[in-house]
């Protein structure tokens, strides 16, 4: 078993190709969230956000997401609208790799919906393009949103499907479960 584990871990640093992770990119999609016991039942939602390098190591970001979440309240069904807005700065750490960057944002968040609440988002994680074409993401999320702190892991994969234009999606778990499957424009 320690011999297979030190094949891969030779292999890895190969695996990886020689293209840096974009950060100047549009994505968007369907958005399945799995919500706290608070919001009720799951939704389908829509997710917009972008990000756009300012130099070779700070980006900036924002978002849209929009979601309707419905719960059983004495006898009655009532509806809670969940409008999110996000905006803020990222800072990208070259490693050795050519092709994997570690990375940190902050992001100030603001619900406009029923909730009419503020916030914040740190996100830190890798991003590396593991073959031509294919960007890939994991990290770890925390949020503080209505009073309630939010922490998830996150993994996403975009493939490169033509010039500029990419198919996937991404899968995150914690206090908000969410499956989000769209595309992503680079420029």
């Amino acid at each position: 078993m320690k011999r297979v584990i030190g094949v891969i871990a030779l292999l890895l640093p190969i695996s990886v190709a020689a293209q840096q992770p974009d950060y100047s990119y549009v994505e968007g999609g369907l958005n399945i969230v799995d919500p706290p016991g608070r919001y009720g039942s799951s939704d389908t939602g829509v997710l917009v956000r972008g990000s756009y390098a300012l130099d070779p190591n700070v980006f900036v970001r924002g978002g849209f997401s929009s979601h309707r979440f419905s719960t059983r309240r004495g006898g009655s069904r009532v509806t809670q609208d969940r409008d999110l807005l996000s905006a803020g700065v990222g800072f990208r750490f070259p490693t050795e790799q050519q092709a994997l960057d570690l990375y940190g944002a902050a992001d100030l968040l603001y619900d406009f919906g029923d909730a009419d609440d503020a916030g914040f988002r740190l996100e830190g994680g890798g991003r590396a393009v593991l073959t031509p074409g294919l960007d890939s993401a994991a990290g770890l999320r925390y949020a503080r949103l209505d009073s309630h702190d939010n922490v998830q892991i996150f993994v996403n994969s975009f493939y490169e499907v033509a010039p500029q234009l990419s198919l996937g999606g991404e899968i995150a778990v914690g206090d908000y479960d969410e499956i989000t499957l769209g595309a992503r424009y680079s420029f």
